[in-house]
This record gives C-alpha cells, sequence and structure tokens, in this order.
C-alpha cells in the first residue's frame, strides 16, 4: 500500500505546511480523500463530517470519491477515530474478518490520533503498513511520520494549563480532602461505560469490568465499586494514554478523567522519562523492564 501511495503524488502535496486555517486543512482532506478512493489505494476513508446540528463534527465513513465534499477539520473534531481500527468491531482487527478481506483504511490524523497510532503499533494491535495517515500535525513530537501531510495545527497550551492548574490545586489539599473531592466525583459515574468505549486503548473483547467469574469490580455504582472501576481503569492506561481527552469530553456526568490521566502521565515520565505516542520504537513505560529503574518506593 505505501508503495501505490508514495507513486500517486498532487502537485499541492507539502513534506511540511505551516499554521493552517480549517478550510484550507478541509480542502487538502477532501481532495486527498479523492485521490486515494478514485484510484483504489484504499476502499475507506475515515474522517470528520458535519454533525446534524450543522455545528457539531462527527466520524463519517467513506467509500466512494463524491462523499468526499463531506469531510471537514475545525476545533470541533475532537473524536479519536483510531478507535475504528481496533477492537472486537474495528476495521483492521475484528475476529470476523479474514485477513485477506480487511479493507484498506486512510485515516485522517490529528496529532493526537498519530500518538494513538503509535501505541497500537507498540501493542502489536496494527502494522504501520495497514492504515494511510492523513496527518495534521501540531509541531510536537510523534512517533510517526504521515503518509500524508494535510495541515498543521497549534496545541492547545491554554487548554494544558488550565488542566495543570487543576492538578496543582488537587495535590495541594490535604490528603483526607483530596481522597474526599474524588469520591464525590466518583460518585457521580453511572457505570455506562461511555469512558471505556470511546477509548482506543479499550479493545480487549471482554472488558475485566465484565466478567463475572471471578467478578473482579462490583457492577452497582456505589462510590466504592465507581472508585474501583476508574482507579483500576486508569492503571490500565499508565504509559499508554495519549492525552485526547474524549473519555472526559463523553462522560455524561462531567467526571474529570482528564486529571486523573494526566497526573499519571507526568508520574510516568518523571519516573521512566518516556511519554506515550512519541516514540514507536521503544515499548511503553510498563511493557519493559530495566535493572536501574527506581525502585525507592518498594516497602
Amino acid at each position: 500500500m505505501a508503495e501505490e501511495l508514495r507513486a500517486i503524488a498532487w502537485e499541492s502535496r507539502a513534506d511540511a505546511y505551516s499554521e493552517n486555517d480549517w478550510a484550507e486543512i478541509a480542502a487538502r482532506l477532501q481532495k486527498e480523500a479523492i485521490n486515494l478512493l478514485a484510484n483504489r489505494v484504499v476502499d475507506i476513508v475515515i474522517g470528520y463530517a458535519r454533525s446534524w446540528d450543522g455545528k457539531r463534527a462527527t466520524p463519517c465513513f467513506l467509500t466512494d470519491p463524491s462523499q468526499a465534499i463531506r469531510l471537514i477539520f475545525d476545533e470541533n473534531c475532537t473524536h479519536n477515530l483510531a478507535k475504528f481500527l481496533v477492537g472486537p468491531d474495528g476495521y483492521l482487527t475484528a475476529p470476523y474478518r479474514l485477513a485477506k478481506k480487511r479493507p484498506r483504511v486512510a485515516l485522517v490524523a490529528a496529532p493526537w490520533v498519530l500518538r494513538t497510532v503509535v501505541g497500537l503499533i507498540q501493542e502489536h494491535q496494527i502494522t504501520r503498513e495497514d492504515v494511510v495517515l492523513l496527518g495534521i500535525v501540531d509541531g510536537r513530537p510523534i512517533g510517526v511520520e504521515p503518509d500524508i501531510r494535510v495541515g498543521q495545527v497549534a496545541p492547545n497550551v491554554e487548554q494544558e494549563a488550565e488542566v495543570e492548574r487543576r492538578i496543582q490545586a488537587l495535590e495541594e489539599m490535604p490528603v483526607i480532602e483530596r481522597w474526599q473531592w474524588w469520591d464525590e466525583q466518583f460518585s457521580k459515574c453511572i457505570r455506562c461505560y461511555a469512558c471505556r468505549q470511546v477509548c482506543p486503548f479499550c479493545y480487549c473483547e471482554q472488558c475485566i469490568a465484565d466478567e463475572n467469574q471471578p467478578q473482579w469490580i462490583e457492577r452497582s455504582s456505589t462510590t466504592v465499586n465507581n472508585r474501583v472501576w476508574h482507579t483500576i481503569r486508569a492503571f490500565h492506561l499508565v504509559g499508554r494514554c495519549i492525552g485526547c481527552g474524549e473519555c472526559e469530553r463523553v462522560c455524561p456526568v462531567n467526571i474529570p478523567l482528564n486529571l486523573l490521566n494526566t497526573k499519571m502521565r507526568r508520574e510516568t515520565q518523571e519516573a521512566f522519562g518516556y511519554v506515550a505516542g512519541t516514540r514507536v520504537d521503544v515499548p511503553p513505560a510498563l511493557f519493559s523492564f530495566r535493572v536501574d529503574d527506581p525502585d525507592e518506593f518498594v516497602r
């Protein structure tokens, strides 16, 4: 697939773009999607389209060049589209699809999607050759180079600073108050599992939360059970979460899950010097063993 892709080039294509406005990125996406579908380089393009209200964005799945006009990219395009590649229903991993029957996929890959693809490659869910990446970069390290760069956006530094400010405020609380604060948040959980369903790294065919022989996590929505569920999920994402924030966005009761996951990412970076999604040639932090790892926490 990669060789076919390199053989097909647009005159307007460039190795790098300056920061673009939304309309320019959308126009490039539409042009490249037409090219890929018309030349049968891929069978499907996964991207963003305008939602029912004309304002929001929703994932879309294009199989014909005439559909490419639907593609958009703007501040509402936050979905982590890598989710559709993996899991029991993923285009590239669904067990009911024979390997030779799997579609050739092109993916609109914003920065958080590119970093997710790195993690999925590291975990042997997909290979780099499985997907054509229509990349939108943000000037920060990514562990995989897009097949086609269609634009560049600026990182949302204000939002990142606000998350860090909230984490710092929590850390300054006495331990008992911080515990009570998180219990108050977890008590709101209705166990809908939207956070799990939207996460591209929750690709297990059967989640530990659904097992009942043995039953590791009680399913009733109590503060204690909810605390166990969210804590276990946070630990399962250590060294894997790339910070797309989709879990918090989809939460119907507004639990600040991004604070928890950002804190875990920071701890992983400080302890192991590892940042998820930035290098594909090294294993995730908790997937390897080093004799010089700090072990002061062992008691």
